[in-house]
C-alpha cells in the first residue's frame, strides 16, 4: 500500500491495524488462493472499507462525486488527473484483474457490474438512515444485500477460482438468489453482534435488531426470538437454492475436474458466510 500513498504520518498507526486485519480476513476467505489473489483480494477490501467510511463520514454532494469517480474507474478504466491514493488502488485493482482474465471476459464484467451496483447503493443507504419513520424487513433486505458486499466479493471469488468451467454458468439467475440469501444471513448476524456498539455510537437506525425491537415494543428476548426465525428462513432459502444449483449443473458436468471446481465455487459461499460472521463478533 505504500506505493499508492495511502499511508501517511497521520493515519499510519490507524491503517496499519486495519490492513493487518484485512490481510488475515482475505487469507481466510480465499485459503487456497495464490499470492496474486491474496494481493488483489487485500486491495479490494482495503478500497471497499476505506471508501465506505469516506462516504459515510462526508456530505452527500462530496459522496456522489467520489462515487461517480469510482464508477468511472471500473466502467471506463478512467483515472482522474487529481486521483487520490484510494482511487489509485481501485485503478490498479481493475487493471490487474484485466491482465489476469481479459478486459471483456464475462467474469470481469460480472465483477465490474457487481461493484458498480455496490457503489450505486451507498448513497441511498446513507440517505435512508437519516429519514424518520418505520422500517420494514423487506426494504432492509433489499438495501442491505447490496451494502453488505456479498455480490462483488463472490464475483471476485469466481475470477480467482474458475479455471476450467464455462463462465456462462455463473450468469444463471439461481446464483443471484444464493448471493441474496447469503448476504441476508451475514447482515442479520452483523446486526445482532454490532447492536450495542451502534447504539453507543448513535448509528443504530438501520440495524434490524434495533428497528424491529423499537417499532414492535419488544423486549430483547422477543427480538432475539424474531431474529432466530429470520435466520431459519434465510438458511432454509439458502439451502433450497444451493440444492437447485447443484441439481441443475452437476449432471451436465461430465468431467470430474469440472465437477470438483463447481463444488468448490458453491462451497465457497459457506466460507464467505463463516468468515464474515466470525468477523462480526
Amino acid at each position: 500500500m505504500e506505493k499508492f500513498g495511502i499511508l501517511n504520518d497521520e493515519n499510519r498507526q490507524k491503517y496499519r491495524q486495519i490492513f493487518k486485519g484485512l490481510s488475515m480476513f482475505v487469507r481466510n476467505i480465499w485459503p487456497s488462493g495464490d499470492q496474486e489473489s491474496m494481493v488483489l483480494g487485500t486491495q479490494f477490501f482495503i478500497f471497499s472499507v476505506i471508501f465506505d467510511d469516506l462516504i459515510d463520514t462526508n456530505e452527500p454532494e462530496f459522496g456522489m462525486k467520489q462515487i461517480n469517480r469510482a464508477i468511472n474507474i471500473f466502467k471506463l478504466g478512467k483515472l482522474e488527473e487529481d486521483a487520490t491514493p484510494l482511487e489509485r488502488i481501485a485503478f490498479d485493482l481493475n487493471e490487474s484483474l484485466e491482465c489476469r482474465v481479459g478486459d471483456q471476459h464475462p467474469l470481469m464484467n460480472l465483477f465490474r457490474k457487481a461493484f458498480m451496483d455496490y457503489f450505486d447503493n451507498l448513497m441511498p443507504w446513507q440517505n435512508i438512515k437519516k429519514l424518520d419513520g418505520d422500517m420494514s424487513m423487506n426494504l432492509y433486505y433489499n438495501m442491505r444485500r447490496h451494502n453488505i458486499g456479498m455480490v462483488p466479493t463472490f464475483s471476485l471469488s469466481a475470477i480467482f477460482i474458475m479455471k476450467r468451467l464455462n463462465s456462462d454458468i455463473i450468469l444463471d439467475p439461481l446464483w443471484k438468489s444464493l448471493m441474496d440469501h447469503s448476504g441476508n444471513i451475514c447482515a442479520l448476524y452483523n446486526d445482532v453482534f454490532s447492536y450495542e456498539k451502534e447504539l453507543r455510537e448513535k448509528d443504530e437506525r438501520m440495524n434490524s435488531f434495533h428497528f424491529m425491537k423499537t417499532q414492535n415494543n419488544w423486549s430483547d428476548q422477543e427480538c432475539l426470538d424474531f431474529m432466530d426465525k429470520e435466520f431459519d428462513n434465510c438458511f432454509e432459502q439458502y439451502f433450497i437454492y444451493e440444492n437447485l444449483i447443484k441439481q441443475k449443473f452437476i449432471p451436465i458436468l461430465k468431467n470430474k475436474e469440472d465437477q470438483e471446481e463447481f463444488i468448490e465455487i458453491v462451497d465457497h459461499f459457506h466460507t464467505m458466510k463463516n468468515v464474515a460472521m466470525r468477523n462480526s463478533q
